[in-house]
């Protein structure tokens, strides 16, 4: 199902929390892995202006929302969320599970980041979570003879480098043992951390674009409702065999 068909039947502020990684308008492959994906549904052409006000209509007052981009596009989508009236808050950097090209591999610094766009409609805080500010076995001994103790996170940064976040996206490695193959298939650990951060059990999360099911399945898991449209049913029936086997 298209997103756009889906929104427009939504009423206004339907959705708790929206949580999307939306096409960049630019054709995509990569050379990590001998699968060559399909040029994504919408990826050219996407009214990205519309999709933005459908957003900011369906989410909640006082809602957060995290919006997948690039570089190269960050300052168009960063005008039409603005324009649509989200309030942006940060662009979050986050560490990929791989390195990506952009075609020039001598002459450009490879991308080794995710970048999201989080806004929110209205104001709401953070939650206090039970994510762990340091992800090392509690109680391993470090230099000096101290010991980690136990401590949730209370601050979150805007960059998710190192040990202690979870990667935005997962590598060829982990596509082959799985077989399942999208070209921006994204980690369900970090979109379980950024659920737990911005919404509360029982609530709906949206993500229009939504893959091979990552989204679905981190919502699940942290006991939130999900709604969510994928156009291609390629990637949609692997979405319901992953929901099916991993939640």
């Amino acid at each position: 199902m298209d997103c756009m068909d889906l929104m427009r039947h939504l009423a206004d502020s339907a959705v708790s929390m929206i949580l999307t990684d939306p096409p960049y308008g630019i054709s995509y492959q990569n050379n990590f892995t001998r699968k060559r994906h399909e040029i994504l549904a919408g990826d050219c052409g996407m009214d990205y202006e519309k999709f933005a006000r459908e957003s900011y209509r369906i989410l909640a007052e006082n809602a957060h929302a995290y919006f997948f981009t690039r570089f190269d596009c960050y300052s168009y989508h960063y005008e039409c969320l603005k324009n649509a009236g989200f309030h942006i808050k940060n662009c979050m950097v986050i560490e990929k599970g791989t390195v990506g090209g952009i075609g020039d591999l001598q002459g450009s610094y490879a991308n080794n980041s995710e970048w999201i766009i989080f806004c929110q409609k209205g104001r709401r805080i953070f939650n206090h979570t039970t994510l762990l500010e340091n992800k090392k076995k509690e109680g391993k001994q470090f230099h000096r003879g101290r010991e980690l103790s136990k401590r949730y996170k209370t601050r979150f940064n805007s960059c998710w480098f190192g040990e202690e976040y979870p990667k935005a996206t997962y590598n060829s490695t982990w596509q082959k043992k799985n077989q399942i193959y999208h070209p921006t298939i994204k980690n369900v650990e970090l979109l379980s951390w950024l659920i737990q951060i911005s919404s509360l059990p029982g609530e709906l999360i949206f993500d229009g674009f939504m893959g091979t099911g990552s989204t679905a399945i981190a919502a699940i898991r942290t006991k939130r409702d999900f709604l969510g449209a994928e156009i291609n049913s390629e990637y949609h029936q692997t979405a319901i065999k992953r929901i099916m086997e991993e939640c």
